[in-house]
């Protein structure tokens, strides 16, 4: 299953005129009725970026869509019992060791997401510079996708 980053969903909602749209809705429409996944993190970094937009009500509609979204998986990270009880101790350190690899607190949250969710195998970014070499996972532009 294919993860898409907030850049991309960006770019697909907001930012029409950017020079990365063709291609974004061109991937939107190849993958169109097939599965997908976001991680809690990116739903909330795209409602963040509508909101700051002061397009509250925006912010809100796109929330609950992707909420109720059939086909599109939103993924939390996966925590072991032991994780479970001691939560921001696991989230410290599972952050921490990706940050270690040069990357910033969102990316490492939402690779912590995407990498303890073996469903997933590549993630569609145009930032791919931030995330190869840094995970397992496959690291694709939609342009690579397409």
């Amino acid at each position: 299953m294919i993860a898409i980053d907030t850049d991309v969903l960006a770019v697909h909602h907001i930012f029409h005129n950017d020079p990365r749209y063709e291609t974004t809705r061109d991937f939107f429409a190849r993958i169109e009725g097939r599965p997908w996944a976001i991680t809690v993190f990116n739903l909330l970094e795209l409602s963040g970026i509508f909101a700051s937009a002061n397009r509250v009500a925006e912010s809100k509609a796109v929330f609950e869509k992707y909420l109720r979204a059939g086909k599109i998986s939103i993924l939390f990270p996966v925590l072991t019992a032991d994780d479970a009880r001691h939560f921001w101790q696991a989230v410290t350190f599972e952050c921490f060791d990706r940050i270690q690899k040069g990357m910033r607190l969102g990316d490492a949250a939402i690779l912590w997401s995407l990498e303890t969710n073996q469903e997933v195998d590549t993630f569609l970014t145009w930032n791919t510079k931030h995330l190869k070499g840094k995970t397992s996972l496959k690291i694709l532009t939609p342009s690579e996708f397409l």
